[in-house]
């Protein structure tokens, strides 16, 4: 039982030591392919076209009606519509 242990402490110790060393190799790799060498700019005027912006009416809001799928189950929220009172 203590050689596994022993064994086991040894892996995890490798594992880390491992990673220690390969984080800066993957960093320094990754940023090598993320950057460009030629870095020359090209500048190409734009056309700028305006956008007319105009105010849109709200839809009107309809009375809350019988078709409600949800019942309130508390009262003091209101009062509901009569003919949904009646079954």
């Amino acid at each position: 039982m203590r050689s596994l242990a022993k064994k086991n402490v040894t892996v995890f110790a490798v594992l880390v030591a491992a990673s220690l060393v390969a984080t800066p190799l993957v960093m320094s790799a990754s940023s090598a392919f993320a950057t460009v060498e030629d870095t020359a700019t090209v500048t190409v005027p734009v056309a700028v076209m305006p956008v007319e912006v105009a105010p849109v009416a709200a839809p009107a809001i309809k009375a809350e009606g019988c078709t409600r799928k949800v019942r309130v189950v508390y009262s003091g929220y209101g009062t509901p519509d009569a003919a949904c009172l009646v079954r």
